[in-house]
């Protein structure tokens, strides 16, 4: 499993599967230490505008394959 850099994350497009609740993105991130995976979605302004909303989860387990 790739590990971030200390203080940076990555998130990629996410198939939702035709179930459109599921995030728009999801990926993950390392910040001061502590590993989140994070969830996001395409939103929009009353304006229009189109924005990102973020929901970091932080992981408390990860899993290691021997």
């Amino acid at each position: 499993m790739y590990e971030h850099k200390e203080n940076s994350g990555s998130i990629f497009q996410n198939d939702k599967e035709g179930k459109e609740a599921r995030p728009d993105y999801t990926g993950s991130a390392r910040v001061d230490g502590v590993d989140y995976r994070i969830a996001s979605w395409v939103n929009n302004t009353k304006d229009g505008k189109e924005y990102l909303s973020l929901n970091p989860l932080t992981l408390f387990a990860k899993i290691c394959w021997i």
